[in-house]
């Protein structure tokens, strides 16, 4: 089965790799196939050649100039979430959708050129480090990251339980060197469940973790409704995304059944629907979203808007509309752009994002949770 990631170019890394993240291996059987001619291959040759008789030092090796023109290719498309993956980059999208990884216990994210941290986990060796949310890292064990992609950062940052690694960071106007030891950590999908009035209940989904932000949710709804919940807010602030899937039973749990997003390939529009089944919830809803939503979790605001009239509260949402599959290849894997996504309403946010029905600063809950209630009334 061919599973779809909605991700934005943000990581979770355990160091916590991300945001990409939640892709699938699988094959496409479209499309036309891109044919090297004999001619392709001279020229690389040819450069190759220059290379090894001009360049000033010694050339990185065969396997890592085979990497990097497969990357080169990909980057031609001008598409960021198009990319080729290397063996061991791979590995780490895969490990990560499960939510389960070696590391340090950060999200990270590009903003301009900058490697930016944005989340620290409690508990976490970054954490008990020190690190903070908007430190910006600029070397990882001495090697710059600048003009570095998110994805080869995580893998820099990962290592086996026990192993140390040394951060850089720049924090205000400051260099500070962090000192880790890499451990095992499992970071849960919904991260925060509770009441915040008698009736108002309120879950923090981080990330659509494969087969575990569903279940979690659910557990958080079920549990809530017992407490007396009867409305509802979902925070997906910060959420990159993940897994398509994941975002289709979350929204089965409230609209079973109805078509959550439609799929705009080349070819034609298709409707993706909800899992049937009875209601999980049918109160009233509130959705917390900021600049750091996207992929997956405007599927989910989006679709709970159209269907069941939920409100949008905070600020605009990120406006990644495209899905992504990974198909593997003899070495490594290429993710690819297949398909535009749009609301149920058939309202596209690619590059747009959504708009909150109620515009508050995403970073004061107090002012969130004082627009929420006033939504309930």
């Amino acid at each position: 089965m061919n599973k779809r990631s909605v991700g934005a170019g943000v990581v979770v890394l355990i160091l916590v790799l991300g945001i990409t993240a939640g892709y699938v291996l699988g094959f496409l059987t479209s499309g036309r196939p891109i044919v090297l001619q004999a001619g392709d291959y001279r020229l690389l040759d040819e450069l190759k050649a220059v290379l090894q008789e001009r360049y000033y030092t010694d050339l990185p090796s065969d396997k890592e100039l085979l990497y990097g023109s497969a990357k080169g290719l990909t980057a031609a498309l001008g598409d960021p979430w198009t990319e080729y993956l290397t063996p061991e980059e791979i590995s780490v999208l895969q490990s990560d959708l499960e939510g389960t990884y070696t590391g340090i216990g950060v999200v990270i994210s590009k903003t301009g050129d900058q490697i930016v941290i944005q989340t620290v986990f409690p508990n976490t060796p970054a954490a008990k480090a020190g690190l903070k949310a908007g430190d910006i890292i600029m070397a990882v064990d001495g090697k710059s990251v600048e003009q570095v992609s998110v994805d080869v950062v995580s893998s820099m940052v990962r290592g086996s339980a026990g192993t140390s690694v040394t951060l850089e960071i720049l924090r205000d106007g400051q260099t500070l060197s962090f000192d880790l030891k890499r451990e095992e950590v499992s970071i849960p999908a919904v991260t925060e469940s509770k009441m915040v009035t008698p009736t108002v209940g309120y879950i923090r989904l981080m990330q659509f973790y494969d087969n575990k932000a569903s279940s979690e949710l659910k557990s958080a709804l079920v549990q809530l409704k017992k407490e007396g919940m009867t409305s509802l807010i979902i925070d997906l602030r910060d959420n990159p995304g993940g897994m398509l899937e994941e975002a289709r039973k979350i929204v089965g749990y409230f609209a079973p059944a109805q078509v959550v997003v439609y799929e705009k390939d080349k070819q034609e529009t298709k409707p993706l629907k909800a899992p049937g089944g009875a209601k999980l919830f049918e109160g009233n809803v509130v959705v917390w979203v900021n600049g750091g939503s996207a992929s997956a979790s405007e599927i989910v605001a989006g679709a709970l808007r159209d269907l069941i009239g939920a409100k949008l509260v905070g600020e605009k949402t990120f406006g990644k509309g495209e899905i992504q599959t990974i198909e593997p290849l003899s070495e490594g894997a290429v993710k690819v752009t297949v398909a535009e996504y749009l609301t149920p309403n058939k309202t596209a946010l690619n590059k747009v994002g959504l708009a909150p029905d109620v515009q508050v600063t995403a970073t004061d809950d107090a002012k969130l949770l004082e627009a929420s209630l006033e939504v309930f009334k």
